[in-house]
């Protein structure tokens, strides 16, 4: 039994397992199919009972789905298994879903049948994992893929709303299938924090997932922990130390962070709490008073009494190294205390460890606000310690007199050695003297002790004896490193020893020198001791200073020479050899100088003395340069420097000025000792601020070079710096913050570098990203202790947040990072109000609708807009200037919006605003009107007398006499057809008058009357009657025949006839001889006309009532025929003539007329051949102005030649009766008048023109045949003088006004005529005042780009000339001129020219609303208007540039 598809029988559904089958698959899904193919999957069916089921398949209902089965009922046995094929195939693109059922008995197994189209299947991880990061500022960035497996595009989108430094990129995209789509997720560590946030992405097909992002931030932290138990160490106490020795303490620098760090260690000046070199036991007041000890203690270096080594490195992650610190004080001098012992110095200073990297060091803007940046971690370590002087009392003195004793023989003296100093013990060691013996000779003082000590003098020799007793004092002396310490002599004590050794007593014999001083002498050169060698011991002699005796001093004109020696009386005379020139000797008694005898053969002259001096000092200084060298050798190779280190006692800024040297010795110093660095020297902030002062006043802004070219630059960027000089480098802000920017506009940060080395170095910025790729130059060198700034370029295309960084480098090693931060706006525009009121203002009604709504752009980057009405059903009212634009970065622009009154356009309206690239606007606007009240002057006008079939117009006033502009409309539904009211609608002003014109056009003649109906906005409705009569016109021509009768061919005969009105009211009469070729009417009025150009041979006119015309009707052939016809008369558009044939042959004469009649014109004419030729009825004279001579007149002559063509005599006439004064002053002259002509005889008249002024005359001269009145032919006479004329196309220039500094030019043709001659151009253009100053400028300029000469032609015809007008004025100007264009021959020719340029927009809005589609106009509010030069719209292309407000 077969079951209908789709059909079921109420059966229970239970699953498979409960009727022990086993189906496979439970569901049926049919992947990524596609319309028009087929798709086939088998189902099987497995009986897992003890018995036979009866299987009976039911087919899915859909017909995409269909079941292919050899046996749809079938039994199956216990055990076994049956399948069957379910076939798919798709007629569209959709999913289709269905249900096979499988009926055994009375239940069924529900099958699902699911069709799928292809479709993507995304897939992402679900977490990023940076792990942990150090707060350093640093952007960090983890990439995952979105994965599409399916076989159609995917779409994705991320989001993430928190306000953590997390940028995603890309935020949305489409996944192409079995392809991948990378993500970035950027993260900047700037804090420490622990991170664990949700970023939402949606994939096509899936609902939101939700981005796990987990990072831990720690601080990179620098610790510095005690050698014993590892705590933190904040402060060292070194104690107390004497001056001069050192002491040394250790601790341990460690890294408590996962990334590696370079470090430098800085002492740091005037902070607060520190203490340099001042007594902290002292009372304030008595520190204070010693001025000049706190000026010395104020500038001593520190880094001279604290070393820290290593003071540079880099530690690795958790790495720890020992670091040796050690205190050396050095006594500064103070006068007053030295020798007090209590006079201490205590010191309290401040050591910190930096990390080198990228700082803003002390870069200030303009408002001298100091930029700093705390992202790195800095440890402060304090220092303190105090420092004694060295005193040693003796009880005795320090001057210590022996008794006198022979040789041989002692002399002692006991003396007491107290070391007063309560704080340390005194180490001491006393050196050996000759002559003297101390006892100890070293030993150990405690604090507070004393101590014996014995003294002996003991001589081996004679002589008074006062020598200096050196006291070592040893004390711990750091070595060269500051690593370890040693026992040394750091100071010295001097005592002073004075005794006498006597000799014993023995005879000495004293001999007077005769005279000549011996070679050896003693100092005074005056006694010598006989026999001395004979004596072991001898007595020394004392001898007299000459200038400290007094004795017998004589008076003297001259005064005495110092330091002269002593002459004897006796050595004068015996004196043969000269004496030295720069001894003097004078006697003992007297102070007579002594004669010095001069040889002047053996004597040098001065310039022998010269060159010898010279000779001299030339050995000398080669042997100091060589000893020099050899010192610079020694210290090359001992790493020293060659200059002497030994504290001369001078303190720095006490009054010595240095000489000033050059940029190139100063740069040549600086290059020779740049890398000669002292590595145990600390840095200190003081020495940092004034080099980065020096540094910054050495800017360099201009030419630095992108890589090292000189050697000497090559040299010093080729240096390995170490961190202690790349901390010297300032590269800062270490954060470029562009903050809130558009997209795609360019943003400029400074990165300042300072160079506080003295040597070149190179910076080479590492920039990977895009958004910087506009930055010009990416490496610089910087010249030593010099300063500049990098422009960092930004422009991002993208809009979101921006969060990146870039190294940089400093001779190729890494030198730090530099934070890049902005936030990217979309391009968008704001509105001042988003619904606009418009309420009437002022008085003028098309415009008295208008308010302004202000575009504001509060971003950095110039705004392209434009305006949309959005139009509706009533249409558009409201309009809005300017209509597209562009809105200056943080500026604003007003648009004004306007709305046009009338009573059918809609008070509502709406503009949407569109921004380039950005978002959309909506402006609504909203007239406001208000109520008013409208009367008629006259509420009733009547139409009397009007014509049939004719319009006649009256008026009628609308009064306003409310409060505000009234808007009224006409309804026409109540009035006839023939009353026409026109406006339909308007504007009545308030307190004004509108005139309604109000037509009637009857087409019958009766009595009417009628009701308009006015419909005022806001106001009652007023009505107006109207009424009147329609009269029929009566029009009468006389006559109504026209007989035509012998008119010759080329003769031209009118016959005359009036038109009169007979009627009460005007007519208007036609007349259409279109299919009469030679016939046309002529007017005796010629000031009007009664011919439409477009159908020259249809005359019309109307007439008063009770007035007439008088006309003629011409003929004028120009064959021989006989013509008889009848025309047709129009009156008030009725066929009048052929509407009275009709009423005349339907012999209907008794009805009542209802239209205009009047019989038609009948014609009847009969043309002749013409007997007489003439050569011409046209002669023109032309006579040059060039020959024209005063003294004697010049006559033209032109012959008329008549010919007579017929067979019988002719007598012809020219009537010159009518020609004025012509004829009778000779100016024109016939040579015969009249005359008869033979059968086939010709006959010559001549036609003189002799004129008396230069115009041109004109006449005409009929002709009559055989003394008939009728005119046979008309003789034009034309006689000119013609001058040169200079024609302009366009005659007169008007220049559209402009703004300023806006070139206009404009393009003439000049037309030059009646030039015989060539002839040159020239142009003289007045000046123009200038407005509101009393100058004149010149805003004109002319140009010939084909040249200014005019081509001569014997015609009179010559070829025109291009003339360009250039206008440009930079200040206010408006003038009305005439330029004056002028030949080589006088003649002179006047061209207006009027101009006017100012920044104006209500003058110079015609200019700018033509270029509104071809310029980009920016209004700055406040501003002058600057524009770039702009043409005329229809000028050559190569004049027109764009132009800027």
């Amino acid at each position: 039994m077969d079951t209908p598809r789709g059909s079921l029988v109420p059966r229970d559904v239970e699953s498979a397992k409960e009727m022990q089958l086993r189906v496979t698959p439970s569901e049926m899904k049919f992947q990524d199919t596609l319309a028009g193919r087929v798709y086939r999957l088998p189902v099987t069916i497995h009986n897992l009972g003890r018995t036979n089921q009866k299987i009976r398949f039911l087919e899915p209902a859909k017909p995409q789905f269909k079941l292919i089965s050899n046996n749809q009922d079938k039994e199956l046995a216990s055990g076994l298994q049956m399948t069957a094929m379910v076939e798919y195939h798709p007629d569209k693109h959709e999913d289709i879903s269905d249900q096979l059922f499988i009926l055994i008995g009375n239940k069924a197994i529900e099958i699902p049948l699911i069709g799928l189209i292809p479709a993507c299947q995304l897939e992402i991880e679900s977490e990023v994992n940076f792990g942990t990061l150090v707060a350093n500022s640093k952007v960090y960035c983890k990439e995952i893929r979105i994965i599409n497996r399916g076989k159609a595009p995917g779409m994705f989108t991320t989001e993430y709303q928190g306000r953590l430094p997390i940028v995603i990129f890309p935020t949305d995209g489409i996944v192409e299938p079995k392809s991948s789509v990378i993500i970035k997720v950027d993260f900047c560590a700037d804090q420490p924090r622990v991170v664990n946030e949700v970023a939402k992405v949606h994939l096509q097909g899936h609902p939101d997932i939700f981005l796990n992002i987990k990072v831990h931030v720690v601080e990179q932290i620098i610790e510095l922990l005690n050698m014993s138990d590892d705590q933190k160490l904040e402060c060292i106490h070194f104690g107390f130390a004497f001056f001069g020795t050192s002491k040394i303490e250790h601790a341990l620098l460690y890294n408590n962070s996962p990334e590696p760090i370079n470090w430098v260690a800085i002492m740091q000046n005037d902070t607060v709490g520190e203490e340099l070199g001042t007594n902290i036991h002292q009372r304030t007041d008595v520190a204070v008073n010693n001025l000049t000890y706190l000026r010395k203690i104020k500038n001593i270096d520190i880094t001279n009494f604290i070393s820290c080594v290593p003071n540079e490195g880099r530690l690795l992650p958790y790495q720890k190294i020992t670091v040796t610190f050690c205190f050396s004080p050095k006594l500064i001098a103070d006068s007053k205390k030295d020798n007090d012992p209590s006079h201490r110095q205590d010191y309290a200073i401040f050591l910190r460890f930096d990390s080198v990297g990228s700082k803003d060091g002390f870069l200030r803007d303009d408002n001298s606000k100091i930029i700093t940046s705390d992202r790195f971690q800095k440890l402060e370590l304090a220092l303190t310690g105090s420092g004694l002087p060295v005193i040693l009392q003796f009880d005795t003195g320090r001057v210590l007199n022996f008794a006198p004793c022979l040789i041989g023989e002692r002399s002692e003296i006991t003396c007491v050695m107290q070391n007063p100093s309560k704080l340390l013990p005194v180490m001491y060691r006393f050196k050996k003297t000759a002559h003297f013996k101390v006892d100890p000779e070293k030993g150990k003082v405690d604090e507070g002790c004393m101590q014996n000590v014995v003294c002996s003098f003991i001589p081996h020799q004679v002589g008074v004896f006062k020598v200096k007793q050196l006291i070592e004092i040893i004390g711990p002396v750091a070595d060269e490193n500051f690593q370890s310490l040693s026992l040394k002599p750091f100071h010295q004590i001097n005592l002073v020893f004075n005794s006498v050794c006597k000799p014993s007593a023995k005879k000495v014999v004293m001999k007077i020198n005769p005279g000549i001083s011996p070679f050896v002498c003693n100092p005074t050169g005056q006694f010598v001791v006989k026999d001395l060698a004979k004596y072991e011991e001898y007595a020394p002699v004392a001898m007299l200073q000459s200038t400290m005796t007094t004795i017998h001093n004589q008076c003297s004109n001259k005064e005495a020479v110092k330091d002269a020696l002593i002459a004897f009386p006796n050595d004068r005379a015996a004196s043969i050899r000269p004496g030295h020139p720069d001894k003097h000797f004078r006697t003992i008694f007297t102070n007579i100088p002594r004669y010095n005898y001069v040889d002047p053969d053996f004597s040098y002259t001065n310039s022998e003395k010269l060159k010898k001096k010279a000779h001299e000092d030339c050995y000398a200084r080669y042997i100091k340069d060589l000893r020099s060298a050899r010192l610079q050798r020694k210290a090359e190779i001992l790493g020293k420097y060659e200059y002497d280190d030994k504290d001369i006692g001078l303190q720095p800024a006490s009054g010595l000025k240095s000489p000033s040297l050059s940029e190139s010795e100063l740069e040549e110093n600086l290059s020779s000792v740049g890398c000669k660095v002292n590595p145990y020297q600390l840095l200190s902030t003081r020495n940092m601020e004034s080099k980065e002062a020096r540094a910054l006043g050495r800017k360099v802004l201009k030419g630095l070079k992108s890589d090292p070219s000189t050697p000497h630059e090559k040299q010093d960027c080729s240096l390995i710096l170490t961190p202690k000089q790349i901390h010297q480098v300032i590269v800062g802000p270490s954060i470029l913050n562009f903050g809130d920017i558009c997209v795609n506009s360019t943003n400029t940060q400074p990165l300042h570098v300072i160079n506080m080395l003295p040597m070149y170095i190179w910076i080479q910025l590492d920039i990977n990203l895009e958004e910087l790729r506009k930055t010009n130059q990416f490496s610089y060198v910087i010249p030593p202790t010099a300063s500049t700034y990098i422009s960092i370029v930004f422009q991002s295309p993208n809009a979101g947040k921006f969060w990146k960084s870039f190294t940089f480098t400093v001779n190729n090693i890494p030198g730090g990072h530099i934070l890049v931060m902005a936030a990217v706006m979309p391009v968008r525009l704001e509105l001042s109000s988003n619904e606009l009121v418009l309420k009437p203002h002022g008085f003028l009604m098309k415009t008295c609708f208008r308010e302004t709504v202000r575009l504001n752009n509060r971003q950095n980057y110039f705004v392209h807009f434009e305006w949309q009405p959005v139009n509706t059903s009533r249409g558009i009212a409201f309009s809005i200037r300017p209509i597209r634009g562009t809105v200056e970065p943080y500026s604003s622009l007003e648009c004004e919006v306007t709305w046009q009154p009338g009573f059918s356009y809609p008070e509502r309206g709406e503009f949407i605003l569109h921004v380039d690239e950005g978002n959309t606007l909506t402006l609504k606007c909203v007239a406001r009107l208000g109520h008013t009240k409208v009367l008629f002057l006259e509420p009733k006008i009547l139409f009397n007398n009007s014509p049939q079939g004719l319009t006649t117009w009256k008026k009628v006033v609308l009064h306003n006499v409310g409060q505000n502009h009234a808007y009224f409309k006409i309804c026409d539904q109540s009035l006839l057809s023939t009353i026409n009211i026109i406006p339909s609608e308007g504007i009545i002003p308030f307190g004004g008058l509108t005139v309604l014109n109000i037509s009637c056009t009857p087409t019958m003649a009766e009595k009417f009357e009628t009701k308009a109906k006015v419909i005022i906005h806001r106001a009652n409705d007023i009505h107006l009657k109207i009424g009147g009569t329609v009269e029929i016109a009566d029009i009468e021509i006389i006559p109504d025949v026209f007989i035509f009768s012998g008119t010759y061919v080329g003769a031209i005969q009118a016959i005359p006839f009036l038109i009169k009105n007979k009627g009460v009211t005007r007519a208007r009469v036609e007349f259409n001889l279109e299919d009469f070729e030679y016939f046309s009417m002529e007017f005796k009025d010629k000031s009007k006309e009664f011919t439409d150009s477009a159908f020259p041979d249809t005359y019309f006119f109307e007439l008063e009532e009770k007035t007439s015309l008088e006309c003629g009707l011409v003929f004028s052939p120009k064959e021989v025929a006989a013509y008889e016809f009848s025309f047709q008369v129009r009156i008030n558009s009725f066929e009048a003539s052929e509407l009275y044939t009709q009423r005349h042959l339907s012999k209907s004469a008794v009805t009542p007329k209802a239209t205009p009649l009047i019989r038609p014109c009948y014609v009847q004419a009969t043309v002749l051949q013409a007997p007489l030729n003439l050569s011409s009825t046209d002669f023109t004279f032309v006579i040059p102005s060039y020959t024209m001579n005063p003294n004697k007149k010049v006559t033209i002559t032109q012959n008329l030649v008549l010919f007579n063509t017929s067979t019988k005599d002719v007598q012809w006439t020219l009537d010159i009766s009518n020609t004025g004064r012509l004829f009778k002053d000779g100016i024109f002259k016939l040579g015969v008048l009249s005359g008869i002509l033979q059968p086939h005889t010709e006959c010559n008249v001549s036609i003189n023109f002799c004129p008396h002024h230069q115009r041109k005359y004109t006449v005409n001269i009929p002709m009559h045949l055989n003394n008939y009145s009728i005119r046979y032919q008309t003789l034009h006479l034309v006689g000119e003088i013609t001058s040169p004329k200079l024609s302009f196309d366009p005659p007169f220039i008007f220049f559209t006004p402009v703004p300023l500094d806006v070139t206009t030019m404009m393009t003439i043709n000049i037309l030059p005529q009646n030039y015989i001659r060539d002839a040159i151009l020239n142009v003289e253009i007045p000046p123009a005042r200038l407005l509101d100053i009393d100058e004149e400028g010149h805003p004109l300029s002319v140009e010939f780009p084909k040249g200014r000469t005019i081509t001569g032609s014997p015609t009179g015809v010559n070829v025109e000339l291009t003339c360009c007008f250039s206008f440009k004025s930079s200040k206010p100007v408006s003038f009305f001129t005439h330029v004056l264009f002028y030949d080589n021959r006088d003649n002179r020719f006047l061209l207006p020219v009027t101009a006017t340029a100012e920044n104006c927009m209500l003058t110079t809005y015609p200019y700018i609303a033509v270029h509104r589609d071809m310029q980009d106009i920016i209004v700055r509010n406040g501003m002058c208007i600057k524009c770039k030069p702009a043409h005329q719209p229809h000028y050559p292309k190569e004049f027109y540039n764009r132009m800027t407000f």
